[in-house]
């Protein structure tokens, strides 16, 4: 008996806060990055990600940040985890996992989450859950290709 599991729900994400910073696993559709697609089959392989990481991971480290006032905060620590498909041949990625750490952010002034990625559907969301455990602050909240960016708490 097999099982398969991903390190996030398709399109989710967390946000969990502490005094250094803030900890982000978002999983994002691998539609996102199909200029890393060679050989234009509309679907990304494991050789595909591995050929186009280097793109991969600068797209990704523009199309997500944090921003306090004019400040853009970047992650850091960034690492990609190709996810594939449950329902296909093992060989195509469906999600990629985006795993790093925004650094010296201060949750009560003013502080935004950014994510530019939603994947080829017209209608693709991304939903957010931030955490700030110690200080007992939640908030859930849904970015879309119109509204990318939300105020954190």
């Amino acid at each position: 008996m097999s099982a398969n599991a991903h390190l996030m729900v398709a399109e989710r994400g967390t946000l969990n806060f502490d005094e250094t910073g803030v900890y982000t696993v978002i999983s994002l559709s691998a539609s996102n990055f199909l200029a890393a697609d060679t050989d234009k089959d509309r679907h990304l392989s494991f050789t595909e990600f591995k050929q186009g990481k280097e793109a991969i991971f600068k797209q990704v480290l523009a199309g997500i940040y944090m921003q306090q006032g004019e400040q853009i905060q970047y992650l850091e620590g960034l690492m990609l985890s190709p996810q594939a498909s449950h329902h296909g041949n093992g060989r195509e990625i469906d999600q990629i996992i985006v795993m790093g750490k925004f650094m010296n952010v201060d949750h009560t002034k003013n502080l935004s989450f950014h994510n530019v990625f939603y994947g080829d559907k017209a209608h693709s969301s991304v939903e957010i859950t931030a955490k700030y455990k110690r200080l007992g602050l939640k908030k859930a909240f849904v970015l879309t290709s119109k509204k990318q960016g939300e105020r954190v708490f």
